[in-house]
């Protein structure tokens, strides 16, 4: 595995992007499909059976491309919906004066962690929930409709 000249993490892996992949994979259909009308066309008059399975063959590849470019709708990018923020809260707890205490969430917070210093007593606050900050209009509506 290579690593950069100071000795840090390997460098970035490339990737293909998958919008190519699918634009080959179509050209070379299309040409597969162009080439089996064609020879279908030309041996018509000579074996009909064979030129059926041919023109056939040329079909399905056009109708391939047609699923292809047409079943996912529109790019992703033009999809992307909004994601609603939500605020995340951490509920400390003292174990020897039960001091209950809130704060945002911290990256790294688990439940049972042992976190910060109590305020009351000199004990160390434990995490013991965490969980989303409630909505007091959703919980209206929520009450208006039971």
């Amino acid at each position: 595995m290579k690593t950069n000249s100071q000795g840090g993490s390997p460098p970035p892996v490339t990737s293909i992007n998958a919008s190519r992949v699918n634009l080959v994979i179509i050209v070379i259909i299309g040409i597969l499909s162009l080439a089996s009308l064609y020879l279908g066309f030309k041996s018509f008059t000579e074996d009909q059976i064979t030129a059926y399975i041919y023109i056939l063959i040329g079909a399905l590849g056009f109708a391939a491309i047609g699923y292809m470019l047409f079943r996912g709708g529109r790019p992703s990018s033009q999809t992307k919906q909004d994601i609603p923020q939500v605020d995340i809260l951490t509920t400390l707890e003292c174990p020897k004066c039960n001091l209950r205490r809130v704060r945002e969430f911290k990256k790294g917070d688990y439940i049972f962690k042992n976190d910060e210093a109590c305020t009351r007593c000199d004990g160390n606050m434990i995490i013991s929930r965490i969980h989303k900050k409630k909505d007091p209009e959703k919980e209206k509506k929520q009450n208006f409709i039971e």
